[in-house]
């Protein structure tokens, strides 16, 4: 059986696919909707836009609607909640500050009117230092694998 070598374009290549790849699996952040209950004419719908992507949790009137179990490990940079009772809603939203340089906390009152769209945006704090330090390894490893792969 003889076996075929590769030239140096089909080795780029596979070089490039496989760091792109890469780059896409660590930038990537979920878009979640969820149901807060069932269908009325007197309810909206909510979205809670981030400026970064955060590992969060989220209650709409004392519900837990998001916890970090249910986003299965993955950043959230927007959630559309539907079918949010009209009048005004309290939202609880909070992230783990392990990647953060403080704790994000923010509770609102919000008004959900029938048939309508509530967008709220929320203001992430900058990511620690740490933060940096771990992506920095991490981009180094993808260079370093990259480099490796003959």
């Amino acid at each position: 059986m003889q076996h075929k070598r590769l030239d140096f374009r089909q080795i780029m290549k596979t070089k490039y696919s496989l760091f792109f790849a890469l780059c896409l699996i660590f930038s990537s952040c979920a878009n979640i909707v969820v149901n807060y209950g069932n269908p009325t004419s007197n309810s909206g719908n909510l979205v809670i836009k981030t400026t970064s992507p955060v590992y969060a949790n989220l209650t709409v009137n004392d519900s837990l609607l998001i916890g970090q179990k249910y986003m299965s490990g993955k950043y959230v940079r927007r959630i559309t909640i539907k079918n949010v009772p009209e009048g005004i809603n309290s939202i609880h939203f909070s992230a783990d500050s392990y990647n953060l340089n403080e704790a994000m906390d923010k509770k609102i009152e919000v008004n959900v009117k029938s048939g309508k769209t509530n967008t709220q945006l929320l203001t992430v704090p900058p990511r620690s230092n740490g933060y940096w330090v771990s992506q920095t390894l991490i981009s180094i490893g993808c260079i370093v694998l990259l480099l490796a792969i003959k």
